[in-house]
């Protein structure tokens, strides 16, 4: 009887520590510019402030532990999102195709099948078309995986393009830990809030 109560706890905690906490967005800040707008949960630490956009992001966020599990497989789960201005990008077509041919550029990353990614169309808050991106992969540096996130976005009114990006690493081969947590839902939650001003 023992037995069987240990597994059934085991298996409760699994299933209840393993899933998104969708908690996190009942509170929220908004990130406003000039040209955006969008919502990220308070919890989340901002250092957008710190980040002088140029070559890098314009909005930084550490959100390790904030919806996700904390660990998995004895090993971190680690949450970056990040906004990053894409000026050569002159249309949503070319936007795009710089962030796939950015998937493929760095040699720290092994993909377990050759230029492997997904994508499909997605609607803004605002009603502007945009492209969801997703791709996962092994950093070797790291020495974890990652399942990587990519809203490319244009706005013809500004004549601007984004990258709004949610990488999330941890230790799984599988990438069973994609599905198991739906990090695409995790990603949506987030891009759903993003407006053009």
């Amino acid at each position: 009887m023992k037995h069987i109560l240990t597994i059934f706890g085991l298996l409760f905690c699994a299933i209840v520590f393993g899933q998104t906490d969708s908690n996190i967005w009942s509170d929220t800040d908004t990130i406003s510019t000039e040209l955006y707008e969008f919502q990220v949960p308070t919890k989340w630490r901002n250092f957008g402030k710190m980040m002088g956009g140029g070559q890098g992001p314009e909005q930084f966020f550490e959100a390790s532990g904030q919806g996700l599990p904390i660990s998995y497989n004895g090993g971190p789960v680690k949450v970056s999102v990040f906004l990053v201005k894409m000026d050569q990008s002159k249309n949503l077509k070319s936007a795009k195709e710089s962030v796939i041919s950015g998937y493929f550029e760095n040699p720290d990353r092994v993909f377990k099948k050759d230029k492997d990614y997904q994508e499909e169309s997605f609607i803004l808050s605002d009603k502007n078309e945009a492209i969801l991106l997703n791709t996962r992969f092994y950093r070797k540096s790291k020495g974890l995986n990652q399942s990587r996130f990519d809203l490319a976005t244009y706005s013809k009114k500004h004549k601007t393009a984004y990258m709004f990006t949610v990488s999330i690493q941890y230790v799984d081969d599988t990438y069973d830990f994609e599905t198991e947590n739906d990090l695409k839902d995790y990603a949506k939650k987030l891009y759903s809030t993003f407006m053009w001003n």
